[in-house]
């Protein structure tokens, strides 16, 4: 019996469950993602940074928060590699009255089809630490934005509690940095069979082990490990961006922020990390 695995089990077991209803159909995910983007949006950047402004929203999946952009700008372009996606988002647009207002292109964020300085804003949220070439990408959001406007960035840091983004099942903080990535591997694939079991419902056995290989598949290939520390030295090695504004918000615990702010302490605290770039 591996008992580091077992403890993790016992603790998980003991810790509320997230909804899955966003997850139930890309509508659902779209209208979740209105909510959070606008809440982030207004808290810690403000409506009025996007009124009759051109932006892009780089890696816009099913549109939601693509669709509130739409609601205070002039002109809103999602990008996005998955087709799928954009689908799903001209749909979502429409119902919410801002398809005129909007635009949507398949493209990789690290070559953009765009000119250089067309953009009034940008702004990539919940993205940074999924990009493959983060580099590249600041490169090319800082060559389509005009010199003094901005790029707003959010990303949870790869240490934090929910860093390992498999929070969906797997709801025991940290879990990426206390557990081997084989235990932490049993872990997901027991956690998401009990989980199943309790829904019922035919093949629970197959369901469980397809969410599982889902689950460990994006834990290994789309998540890149971004930290604050090296997303402000990409920030840095980037001539033609500055860090205007950095907060680092501890998940809920709001008190928690000067002290999740100390360079060692805020890698591990923060829930989020807010940056605006300045084009300089």
């Amino acid at each position: 019996m591996d008992w580091v695995v077992e403890a993790a089990l016992w603790l998980n077991r003991r810790l509320p469950r997230r909804s899955l209803e966003r997850r139930e159909s890309d509508h659902a995910y779209a209208e979740w993602e209105y909510t959070t983007g606008r809440a982030v949006f207004e808290t810690f950047f403000g409506t009025a940074r996007l009124k009759e402004a051109r932006v892009l929203d780089v890696a816009c999946g099913p549109g939601g928060k693509t669709a509130w952009y739409a609601e205070s700008a002039d002109w809103v372009l999602g990008v996005d590699l998955e087709r799928h996606h954009l689908v799903a988002a001209q749909r979502y647009a429409q119902a919410r009255g801002v398809g005129a207002r909007l635009d949507f292109v398949a493209a990789d964020a690290a070559r953009l089809p765009l000119r250089d300085g067309s953009l009034d804003a940008v702004t990539a949220n919940d993205s940074m630490e999924h990009f493959a070439d983060p580099k590249a990408v600041l490169a090319e959001l800082a060559r389509v934005v005009r010199p003094g406007r901005s790029v707003f960035v959010t990303f949870p840091p790869y240490r934090s509690a929910n860093g390992a983004h498999l929070y969906d099942y797997v709801r025991l903080p940290w879990c990426q940095v206390f557990l081997s990535r084989r235990a932490l591997g049993t872990v997901v694939e027991r956690a998401v069979l009990e989980e199943e079991r309790g829904r019922g419902g035919d093949d629970v056995d197959g369901r469980a082990a397809r969410i599982a290989r889902e689950q460990l598949e994006f834990f290994d290939t789309a998540l890149n490990e971004m930290t604050i520390a090296r997303f402000l030295e990409l920030v840095r090695l980037e001539p033609r961006l500055r860090v205007r504004r950095l907060r680092c918000v501890p998940p809920k615990v709001r008190w928690l922020e000067p002290i999740a702010s100390l360079p060692f302490m805020r890698e591990y605290l923060t829930g989020l990390a807010v940056a605006e770039l300045e084009r300089v």
